[in-house]
């Protein structure tokens, strides 16, 4: 979406409701941040967006700050269900990790044709070399 609807939709939003998309984002971003730190954060670039988006939010707000309105709300995020989605979400990409990690240590320990035929002429040649003795 262009910066300039977020923009027109942040400004056309309450204050109540842009308050608590400040907090929802600010729990999104922990949540990201909490992927991060466990390795398990495959779109990193979404950390940068939700810092973006919370600046855009803290702007619109201080201009109605500015208006005359009232900002000094507090409205509590939910916390905990963002790290229980951002835990849930890290599984699955550990889970997707573990088996890309398998399926490569199995693809090295399969031997290709090649180094099965190569195997064989080194046999060959090593088997000739203990007659000819």
């Amino acid at each position: 979406m262009p910066k300039n609807n977020q923009m027109t939709d942040l400004r056309k939003m309450s204050v109540d409701d842009l308050i608590k998309t400040g907090e929802d984002k600010r729990a999104e971003l922990f949540a990201l941040k909490f992927q991060a730190v466990l390795g398990s954060l495959e779109q990193t670039h979404r950390i940068n967006q939700i810092k973006k988006e919370i600046a855009r939010i803290e702007l619109v707000l201080s201009e109605k700050k500015r208006e005359g309105q009232n900002v000094n709300k507090s409205v509590k995020a939910d916390y905990n269900k963002a790290v229980e989605q951002a835990d849930a979400d890290g599984k699955k990409v550990r889970e997707k990790q573990l088996k890309q990690l398998q399926d490569l240590q199995n693809n090295l320990q399969q031997p290709t044709e090649e180094a099965q035929a190569d195997a064989l002429a080194k046999a060959t040649v090593t088997e000739a070399k203990g007659e000819t003795k």
